[in-house]
């Protein structure tokens, strides 16, 4: 199991979406995901959820950091990520806006996520939701 972070952003003034892509080059094993994004402005979680992503997928998970309907305007925030399985999964976080164009310092790439305990990961106030992904 590993658990990454991608450290509390500044969101630049134009990003309104957090977008994470993740893969799964295994040809054979299948990998549970937990993506937590927590919102420091206010110091909640925006989501919290687990889905399972199978061999050779790709994906893209996408999460509002700015919607008035759900009072949410994250000028700060983390994406914690949790994995079953080390090898051959990658992630990616970007900041875009709401034509996904990549918005300046908040692009964190795979190498550069950092490792944090489970307890730090734990920390926050919902629990996940659960889902599949064989596709995309």
């Amino acid at each position: 199991m590993s658990y990454l972070s991608t450290g509390v952003l500044n969101k630049h003034p134009n990003t309104t979406i957090a977008l994470s892509e993740l893969v799964n080059l295994n040809p054979s094993t299948t990998v549970k995901i937990r993506i937590k994004v927590i919102n420091w402005s206010d110091r909640t979680t925006i989501t919290d959820t687990e889905f399972t992503l199978h061999p050779n997928t790709s994906i893209n998970f996408l999460v509002f950091l700015v919607n008035p309907d759900m009072e949410i305007n994250a000028e700060k925030y983390e994406i914690r990520y949790q994995t079953s399985y080390d090898l051959n999964v990658f992630i990616n976080s970007y900041g875009v806006d709401n034509l996904r164009a990549n918005q300046e310092g908040n692009t964190i790439l795979f190498k550069n996520l950092n490792a944090i305990t489970n307890t730090a990961f734990n920390l926050g106030n919902c629990s996940p939701t659960t889902g599949s992904i064989t596709s995309l």
